[in-house]
């Protein structure tokens, strides 16, 4: 096999990617870019990766490339270009499970993901072999080999887990059991035997234990979607296994480290897994449920608070809570007797916090803050007491809501009492408060439907104000504030306005606590009160805003300015997303702020720049200049003069040292300040000089860039299309599209560009171009043909038919070029490849233009005067009719607006400039926001409509094919086409 690629110096650029000298890194990163297209080149990586003689950091390097590498080039669609061999995909699929059991386990996780992306898209159609090659490596004696086979084996079946049914995914889970279920039950007993036999040897031990708990998590995998036969009918075999090890005791199996599950905990977490899973989905063939949770209930009283039983805890009371909520199963429960027992000895103690949260709290806050709102990954004891509440509540409400009262009630008298002794007594009561109170609640909203027997309007008044009314108090239990803005965070979607008037001045004070746990929960808080609607109004206006916005913002560019270096600058992006908000909340009220603001905002943006390390930070930063720009600008309109001087010098240093990651959103907050010319009718001198260099090819070859460049070529020709074609500047932006179109990834923007070109530059202009712009397109379908080009197509060329629509001036060019190149094309196109694809044109104001320009075509005479036209137009017109009528085939706005998702230059052109209601609730998650390009919402995207003056398509064809009333008559489609037509024709008189 011919190679490439060096692989010393393969091994010298990744050592060099490691560098902590930027220039160094970027250019290893550059050289691995380019190499990566090169044939074969995945196979020296992945040896470099089994060279147990390279350097340990080289050899991780190739992992995490490796991965990343196949994350990006293994899934293989029409719209993406194949750079993997068949060779190449054949040698890694025959080396990869050698490598997962060889490797150290730094390593072995890095592969894991990249078998797991593999058999995702090649088991079993392209890799049947797979399962095969695992069972034929099991061992009897080398635990060691096992171990690494389980763990593929897990790697490959644990996407399961999440996935929706059907019946790929059933033909793949059936192939497994086919083949693996006998092995894997022969290994299972064994490894039991083996543990009882070695349970002295701890070093044996360790490795037993760790396949025990593979076993178990390829358990709950099989069993995930399904229960398989050959489980249910050895199922008395398994569950006596797994209570044998709940139960399990032996001090040379636990884990020495009190913070760190051992092999022997994680094992427990598993089975507890398991049950809850058998509980939920198989209770009725399940007849050792009651045994579990005796033994659950059992294990649970009596487990130490040492950290690294929490997975146990949490999974176990997971358990309970299923249990609880199934109503044949709620007996077990249902004595006042049990409830106490349940919430005196479970609950209670696990909702104290724990001695290392406190810790975290101290020392690393903002960790504490995001394991405290996303969770950790072995589970939190306090939330899976909230939860066991709630299940409690679904059956018991009253009962459990007033054995729970009483629990709160002492915790909040015994603080009372002694606030400096018994602070933990009143956090627990605030948690478990909210516990009984939230019935549910979703993360946009907090509390969507509360407690009726807890009073929570009240409980804000007597127990949750006190703690904010004052920013100094609290001082000795800081947590206790946090304990209340959480609360107003929680239910803010339930207490009423004028509570909440109250609380936002207090949580606005307390952006300036410094304590930085208290002071980003009083910034999440903030935020998400600022987005709160009701009655599809937002609660807080542009004016209850004004009073506080400079105080707030003071407050939180403070905590900015205080950080240290650039990644504890860019650490906490929950104060950057404020930031985001109260400018989105204000509006143009901002104006007067937005001088010092976007001194401020420029400050961060030099610093951070300088190492890029979080990416919602930096989105969020840009988000608050874009919003800012947009409503100073929206209010004073020469307010521009200073955004442009303030930024312009950093954006020159971000792009001349090629800052990667930041370079996609100066383009689009360039577009946003060039709009802002919109009025004068020409490109500034500074946007001109511009305009040359970014259509390098360079910045082109940078697949985050170019969607952004797209947009800010866009805004280019909205501004300056006229003058872009006179100065002979039209012909490189070609240049461009014809890159962009060559490219199955990037074709959609290619069209993107092209539409704005058609929509902005002078006919005459354009039409010089039209034949070699319509040869690379039609190449392009003969060679590569996507449904996504396709479609894209199909509405380009609708858009130039509906050029000057009032003359017939688009028709006539379209028609006149398709000829130039070959006689009759344009009918030949209809019949082979249009027609089929008028339907699958997505977006509201694309299937207008579609359906409008084709309607155009039909009823322009030199189409009729064609001998093949009847045929064409009984084509065309059911296919129009269907996408006017039918509304199965018609994308909602958020689903054909948005082009990162869809891949569509439909998705762009069809919204417009990003709507002030837009922006209400914008969350990082709706814009689009990847890794490698984060659009800004709120840029918006160009409108592009090239017949504005139709609202309603329908009656806009009516009038367009008034002219062919009479072919329409005598066309060959259904009665229902025909009449429907007709009918638009007789309401356009």
């Amino acid at each position: 096999m011919a190679v490439n690629v060096s692989p010393d110096a393969l091994a010298k650029s990744l050592q060099q990617s490691l560098s902590p000298n930027a220039a160094e890194r970027k250019q290893a990163e550059q050289y691995l870019e380019t190499i990566e297209l090169a044939p074969h080149f995945v196979v020296p990586l992945l040896q470099l990766v089994n060279n147990q003689a390279a350097d340990a950091n080289t050899r991780f390097a190739a992992a995490l490339y490796f991965k990343n590498f196949v994350k990006r080039r293994w899934p293989q669609s029409e719209d993406t270009e194949d750079v993997v061999s068949t060779e190449d995909r054949k040698a890694v699929k025959s080396e990869i499970v050698s490598l997962m059991i060889t490797v150290p386990k730094q390593l072995q996780l890095q592969i894991g993901e990249a078998v797991s992306i593999i058999a995702e898209n090649d088991f079993p159609e392209q890799w049947p072999e797979l399962i095969t090659d695992l069972v034929s490596r099991l061992s009897a004696t080398d635990f060691h080999v096992n171990n690494g086979i389980l763990q593929t084996a897990h790697t490959v079946f644990k996407g399961w887990r999440s996935e929706f049914r059907s019946d790929r995914l059933y033909t793949k889970i059936n192939c497994v059991l086919e083949k693996f279920t006998e092995p894997y039950m022969q290994v299972f007993v064994t490894t039991d035997k083996l543990i009882d036999e070695h349970s002295g040897n701890q070093q044996a031990l360790r490795i037993l234990l760790h396949s025990l708990m593979l076993l178990c998590q390829i358990y709950y995998d099989l069993n995930c979607q399904d229960l398989p036969p050959f489980f249910e009918d050895h199922m008395a075999e398994f569950m006596q296994t797994f209570h044998k090890y709940l139960v399990y005791t032996n001090p040379n199996a636990e884990s020495d480290d009190d913070d760190v599950a051992g092999d022997l905990e994680e094992v427990k977490s598993s089975i507890c897994e398991i049950i809850e899973l058998y509980a939920q989905r198989y209770e009725e063939v399940f007849p050792q449920l009651p045994q579990f949770v005796e033994t659950v209930w059992n294990m649970l009283t009596t487990v130490g608070a040492a950290h690294k039983y929490d997975g146990i805890v949490s999974k176990g009371m997971a358990f309970l809570r299923t249990v609880v909520r199934n109503p044949r199963q709620k007996e077990l429960f249902s004595s006042s007797e049990s409830l106490k027992l349940i919430c005196e000895r479970i609950i209670i103690p696990n909702t104290v916090l724990p001695e290392n949260d406190e810790e975290l709290f101290e020392d690393d806050p903002i960790q504490f803050v995001r394991r405290d709102i996303e969770g950790s990954e072995a589970g939190s004891r306090r939330q899976a007491a909230g939860d066991l509440v709630r299940g409690l509540l679904d059956q018991f409400s009253s009962e459990t809501t007033q054995v729970m009262s009483t629990y709160i009630q002492k915790g909040l008298e015994r603080y009372a009492a002694s606030p400096a002794e018994h602070w933990r007594d009143k956090d627990v009561a605030l948690f478990m408060v909210t516990s009984v109170a939230v019935v549910a609640s979703v993360h946009s909203l907090g509390a969507t439907k509360v407690n009726e027997l807890v009073n929570i309007s009240d409980f804000f008044k007597t127990q949750i104000v006190q703690h904010l009314q004052s920013v100094g108090s609290d001082s000795e239990a800081p947590i206790l504030k946090v304990d209340a803005i959480k609360y107003i965070n929680t239910f803010r979607s339930q207490l009423p306005r004028d509570l909440l008037l109250q609380a936002l001045p207090l949580l606005a004070q307390h952006l300036a606590h410094p304590n930085p746990v208290v002071s980003t929960y009083a910034a999440i808080a903030v935020e998400r009160l600022l987005v709160l609607k009701k009655d599809s109004s937002l609660l807080f206006g542009p004016a209850d805003l004004q009073p506080l916005a400079e105080g707030m913002l003071t407050h939180i560019f403070a905590k900015l300015d205080g950080a240290e270096s650039p990644q504890k600058l860019a650490e906490n992006d929950y104060l950057m997303k404020t930031v985001m908000r109260i400018f989105l909340a204000s509006r143009t009220n901002i104006l007067p702020l937005a001088p010092a603001a976007l001194g401020k905002l420029a400050g961060i943006l030099s610093e951070v720049s300088k190492n890029p390390s979080n990416p919602k930070f930096n989105h969020f930063m840009f988000e608050a200049i874009g919003s800012l720009a947009r409503f100073s600008c929206m209010a004073e309109k020469s307010a521009i003069v200073q955004f442009e001087a303030t930024l312009f010098p950093i954006f020159q240093t971000i792009l001349q040292q090629d800052v990667a990651e930041f370079m996609p959103y100066v383009f689009q907050i360039l577009a946003q300040l060039l709009s802002v010319h919109q009025s004068e009718g020409s490109l500034p001198d500074a946007y001109v000089s511009l305009l040359p260099p970014l259509l390098q090819p360079a910045l082109w070859e940078s697949q985050g860039n170019i969607p952004a460049l797209v947009r800010l070529l866009q805004s280019y020709l909205q501004i300056g299309g006229v003058q872009i074609s006179r100065e002979g500047q039209l012909q490189p932006i070609l240049g461009v599209f014809q890159k962009l179109i060559a490219s199955r990834a990037n074709d959609h923007h290619g069209f993107n560009l092209l539409l704005a070109i058609t929509q902005f530059t002078p006919a005459e202009a354009l039409q010089q171009y039209l034949k070699p712009i319509l040869t690379l397109c039609l190449n392009r379908l003969q060679s590569s043909r996507t449904e996504k080009f396709t479609r894209n197509f199909v509405h380009y060329l609708a858009s130039i038919l509906c050029i000057g629509a009032e003359h017939g001036q688009g028709v006539e060019l379209l028609l006149s070029t398709m000829d130039s190149i070959q006689a009759d094309l344009l009918v030949n196109l209809l019949d082979s490849v249009i027609v089929k694809a008028l339907p699958t044109v997505v977006g509201r104001v694309e299937r207008k233009t579609t359906v409008i320009g084709f309607g155009l075509l039909v009823a322009s005479a030199k189409f009729q005067s064609n001998p093949r036209c009847a045929q064409s137009t009984s084509a065309v017109l059911p296919e129009l009719y269907t996408m006017l009528t039918d509304t199965s085939v018609k994308e909602g706005k958020a689903q054909a607006d948005r082009s990162v998702v869809d891949g569509s230059a439909a998705a762009v052109s069809a919204s417009t400039v990003a709507a002030d209601e837009d922006l209400d609730s914008l969350e990082i998650e709706d814009t689009g926001y990847q890794a490698s390009f984060a659009r800004l919402a709120t840029l918006g995207d160009i409108k592009i409509d090239p017949c504005p003056q139709i609202t309603d398509p329908a009656l806009g064809l009516g009038h367009v094919l008034k002219p062919v009333k009479t072919k329409i008559e005598s066309a060959a489609v259904p009665d229902n086409v025909k009449s429907f037509f007709l009918e638009c024709v007789a309401h356009a008189q």
